[in-house]
């Protein structure tokens, strides 16, 4: 199994044609209101591995104790973000969400499904990133147990 034989999988799930350019692909899920988020595939050169990534948004400059305190419990034993772990990137500041895949694995699993699965996690985070941002609901939470039932699903 390769990527592009992972990669010719879920296009063939998903029903659309997804383009391989230089060992990296990428899919926009959701729909047309703004709240999809962009998913970035990447061939992991002789490793039999796929990195899959997705930018969650800049977390705000004010509340960033807390907000990255909720990141790091969920990314404990990966027991909230559905296997994947977040990080700060170097380039932007913003929350990332990344996960490396075996290719074997995918294929077991169903490319689809994979993909599915860690885009409701970047989905659901991202819009804990974009609430906190803008100060609602997330923004209230000192942990995150008490965002759980806002961001419900994940587990």
């Amino acid at each position: 199994m390769t990527f592009d034989d992972i990669i010719a999988a879920l296009s063939k799930e998903m029903g659309a044609e997804i383009e391989v350019e230089g060992g990296f692909c990428a899919v926009r899920t959701g729909g047309d209101d703004g709240n999809g988020i962009m998913v970035l595939m990447q061939d992991l050169d002789g490793q039999g591995e796929m990195l899959t990534t997705a930018d969650l948004g800049e977390p705000p400059p004010e509340r960033l104790e807390r907000l990255y305190s909720m990141l790091l419990e969920a990314n404990d034993l990966f027991r909230d973000t559905g296997g994947a772990t977040f990080s700060i990137s170097r380039d932007n500041g913003h929350v990332r969400l990344q996960r490396h895949d075996a290719f074997d694995a995918l294929a077991a699993k169903g490319p689809a499904k994979a993909l599915m699965d860690f885009a409701n996690v970047a989905e659901t985070w991202a819009g804990i990133v974009r609430d906190y941002r803008e100060g609602g609901m997330g923004a209230g939470a000192t942990s995150w147990h008490s965002a759980e039932l806002w961001a419900s699903g994940l587990s």
